[in-house]
């Protein structure tokens, strides 16, 4: 997914001919804050993806890391300037966590 998270939820509901109303009730949210994700002016909430999943019958994994990839994303946007940098530090952090996870059972952040 190239859009954002609340473009892609109104390209999903105009292809799916739902209205704003329809589409909020489904997902037990007010029509005005689906109106404010949908033009990126407020997150999806995180308890709603069950609810988004399946009511447009998408696969959970893939909706949550597209989720989450959006808030690390806007995260790096604001408050980073050198990627390849964070990236690395990112990769080795990762290694470590897995290392010692494997030394200690599961790792618990």
């Amino acid at each position: 997914m190239k859009e954002t998270f609340g473009e892609y939820i109104h390209k999903l509901r105009v292809d799916n001919s739902l209205t704003l109303t329809k589409l909020a009730a489904a997902l037990d949210i007010d029509q005005s804050t689906l109106s404010k994700i949908e033009n990126n002016k407020r997150s999806v909430p995180e308890e709603t993806l069950p609810k988004l999943a399946k009511v447009f019958q998408l696969d959970r994994k893939k909706l949550d890391k597209e989720f989450y990839s959006e808030k690390i994303a806007i995260l790096i946007y604001e408050k980073v300037d050198n990627l390849a940098e964070l990236f690395q530090l990112a990769e080795e952090k990762v290694k470590y966590l897995q290392l010692k996870s494997t030394k200690q059972g599961k790792l618990k952040i």
